[in-house]
């Protein structure tokens, strides 16, 4: 009993993490990522590191990551690829960057006018630097971008993880959410808890589903346990220093994203579902089925006496 109640409060608090961090990602990735093109910028840059190898700096390397991205590979790509400013591609493939790095390269060489400036010999530096020729190797090409874009999630991960942190101070301090608070508030109402789990049951199962609307009827589920007012106030300093821990707490965990706690919510709700199946309800069991055996005397008609005149497994002779 002492373990469900603890699974319970448990269970509460995640679904109100997870309410939190879905609120953040949904934030950051339709508004923030969208409006200052995060993903694009964050790719343009990778690929400027990556040219960077070649050994060109400055408006050289500016201009080779130039030309890779007006190749018409990369170019149709982009959104509004037909006008003159085309917003740049999220994602290129290993094999359209290749090829547009050979055609640049290409380019660059056959044209009189740049074959004997310096960027065909930064170009030709590649192969010394990688081991690549991106004219002939295009698969080691793609290898190396692929390389590449490894270390670019790796700086976009970072990226979203200090948005998500700063969104979720700003949500929680902003809403009151303060881990303390609510672990006490849901520990002593038991109407709540049960809500609560009965909610977050409800979203558990369907994760990829949550949008704006299922956002919308979560905080109004979990309402009671956030948001300022004067009685929830702090008394005195160390009031206010609870308070503080509880909400940096609640922002740490927010900062851990939605679906670390999807999953921990569907395993807390496997172990609560789990457990001994009740007792059959369908009464005591049938009595065992008796069997009469009737053996006939020779020349007489074989006769089966009545149910009260057999045993479990009786035999009767006629004479």
């Amino acid at each position: 009993m002492f373990g469900s109640y603890v699974l319970e409060v448990a269970i509460g608090l995640v679904f109100v993490y997870m309410l939190v961090s879905l609120l953040c990602s949904t934030i950051n990735e339709q508004v923030i990522a969208r409006f200052f093109n995060l993903r694009a910028n964050t790719l343009e840059a990778g690929i400027k590191n990556m040219l960077a190898a070649l050994g060109t700096q400055g408006s050289m390397l500016d201009t080779l990551v130039e030309q890779v991205y007006k190749n018409p590979r990369i170019k149709a790509l982009s959104q509004n690829a037909a006008s003159d400013n085309p917003r740049k591609p999220s994602y290129i493939p290993a094999d359209t960057f290749a090829l547009a790095l050979e055609d640049v390269v290409q380019a660059y060489k056959d044209n009189p006018a740049t074959a004997n400036s310096l960027l065909p010999e930064a170009l030709e530096l590649l192969g010394e630097k990688t081991n690549i020729d991106p004219a002939k190797e295009l698969v080691k090409v793609e290898k190396w971008y692929d390389d590449t874009m490894d270390r670019v999630s790796g700086w976009y991960r970072r990226r979203v993880q200090l948005i998500i942190f700063v969104l979720g101070l700003l949500i929680v301090v902003g809403l009151n959410i303060d881990t303390i608070s609510i672990i006490t508030t849901i520990s002593n109402d038991t109407v709540m808890r049960s809500a609560l789990v009965a909610s977050a049951q409800g979203s558990a199962s369907s994760p990829s589903s949550a949008g704006l609307p299922v956002l919308q009827k979560g905080f109004e589920q979990i309402q009671l346990v956030i948001g300022w007012s004067p009685s929830n106030l702090p008394a005195d300093f160390w009031g206010w220093v609870l308070k503080i821990v509880g909400l940096l707490a609640t922002t740490f965990a927010v900062s851990l994203g939605a679906p670390f706690w999807f999953d921990l919510l569907n395993k807390f709700m496997g172990f609560r579902s789990s457990g001994t199946p009740p007792q059959s309800n369908a009464g005591p069991a049938a009595p065992p089925v008796t069997t009469l055996h009737v053996v006939a005397a020779a020349g007489a008609s074989p006769t089966i006496a009545p149910p009260s005149a057999s045993t479990n497994g009786s035999t009767v002779t006629q004479q």
